[in-house]
Order: C-alpha cells, then structure tokens, then sequence
C-alpha cells in the first residue's frame, strides 16, 4: 500500500495518511508501520472511520488485543473500550472523572501490562482535548551518569489505588481489585524491540522504590517526575476527527486534556495490545 507520512514533533510523534484501515495493509506494510512507531513512539494514522471490530482488527496487526475491565467496553467488541467525556466512577460517588488526566503509563497496576495503546477519536471537540506524550528515552539519556547508575537496578512497587496517587481513579469492584495485587517493575526499562533503556514511571500508580526508605523512596520519584515531564521531553496531539493515535508504553507516558469547550463531546474508542515477543 502507498502511503504518506509526516513529523509531528521535534523529537517523536509522526502521522501517516493514505491507508484505510478497514482493509487491513499487507505484511510488508504492516512491518513498516510498526517499525515507524519504534522510531517515533506516536503513531497517528489519519482519516479513519472504524467500527469497533474493524478498530480492534486492525490494532491487532501491532499485537494481541486485550480485554480491560477497568473502562467502559463497546457492546460490540469487548477488547474496544470507550473514553469518554460522560464518564463518571459509577461504582463510587457517580461524579465525573476524566480517565489519564495526570502523567501515566498504561496498565503499570497490572504484572503485565499491555505494550502499546491505540485510541481512535470518533467525536473531538472543537477545540481542547489534547493528549500530550513524552519521551521517556530522551528523559532517561539526559540523566547524568551517576545517577543513570544508580537506577539502573532499582524497581518500583505500582499499585492501582497509590497513596502517591494525583488524580481520582474509578472504583472497581472488591473482586476486581483483589486479582489486581500490587506490581513490581524495573525503574528504568530496555525496550525488547529497540534496545534503548528509558524511564518506566507513572506518578499516579507508583507507590515506593524497593529497599528505600519511604522518604527517600518518595523525593528519587519526585524528581524523576519533574525531570521527565519538562516542555522539552513533550509532545502535544491536537485530535483530529477520525485519528488513530498508537504509541508505546514502554518508553512514554501520556495525559489526557479535559479543556475542551462546555457541552462539547469527546468520545474515543481504546484498544490496548500485548506487543509480539521479539526473537
């Protein structure tokens, strides 16, 4: 297939148009593809109208799409989850709640989470609603040396309600949280596909460093936090209608923006994937 792709951003984040998912692009496409989001990090692949099992389809030629119960699901498809700007913690107070709206990573709460996220935009805002990103390399290679060295073996213990935790989370029933014990995962992560080491944080599941005490533990966090989410590691994603934007945990986190205009819609189709295993 011919298609066109563009920079989005100085340092990460490029789009692609000229494909329509709905007729899923032959292997050699499929490989550049997936080789274009490894060296960008962010995907957006233009211009698309989906139906939910059209969506996950295609989501699956970047790996195995998983079930999440933690959103809403599409009564269609139950690997498509909906985000949306009517979501309320139905389990809990019923006020609104706007999923990802601090600096995360997706699944960290989980042993396994998922490798990459796709979001499709089926209703945007006129304005507003951006997801910013950034680049978890760029944030881990600017570190000086010895500290490089001194993260290097650390983890970290995620949990999906931290007491760290920045924003309000939805409330999930007892059984669900009880097959959601805490995680434990590496601080800093080699990515199995590139071979680059990045940052692994996500200040709203993380609940302290192994073997430290808690007030070292919480001020190495803290700085790790406002280290990485400095302007020049970020890249901005202004929504346009019919956008699938993929990218890959394991070296960014994202943010979603609720500044859209009153009475205006967001609505996204989700789909996250178990990346393949990388001979």
């Amino acid at each position: 297939m011919n298609f066109q792709t563009e920079k989005l951003g100085s340092h990460m984040a490029a789009a692609v148009a000229g494909l329509d998912l709905n007729r899923l692009p032959d292997v050699g496409t499929q490989a550049t593809l997936v080789d274009a989001l490894h060296d960008n990090l962010v995907l957006c692949i233009r211009g698309q109208i989906l139906r939910p099992t059209a969506f996950r389809d295609a989501m699956a030629m970047f790996g195995t799409p998983l079930e999440r119960l933690q959103l809403e699901r599409t009564p269609e498809c139950a690997e498509v989850n909906i985000v949306s700007s009517e979501d309320r913690d139905t389990l809990g107070d019923g006020r609104r709640i706007v999923n990802g709206a601090d600096w995360h990573t997706d699944d960290s709460f989980m042993r396994v989470p998922c490798s990459l996220t796709m979001l499709y935009g089926v209703i945007v805002p006129s304005r507003g609603g951006d997801t910013q990103f950034i680049n978890m390399y760029a944030a881990y290679d600017d570190l000086p040396a010895d500290t490089q060295r001194r993260i290097d073996s650390l983890a970290v213990i995620h949990k999906y309600r931290s007491s760290r935790k920045l924003t309000r989370i939805t409330t999930r029933p007892s059984e669900e949280m009880a097959a959601m014990p805490e995680a434990t995962h590496p601080l800093v992560r080699t990515h199995p596909a590139t071979g680059r080491k990045a940052l692994y944080l996500n200040p709203n599941r993380m609940e302290c460093i192994v073997g430290l005490e808690r007030t070292d533990s919480d001020r190495l966090l803290d700085q790790l936090i406002a280290h990485s989410t400095q302007i020049k590691y970020q890249y901005r994603h202004v929504w346009q209608q019919g956008d699938v934007v993929i990218w890959d945990n394991r070296c960014t986190m994202h943010k979603a923006n609720a500044d859209y205009p009153e009475g205006e819609r967001r609505l996204m189709h989700r789909v996250v994937v178990a990346a393949p295993a990388v001979a």
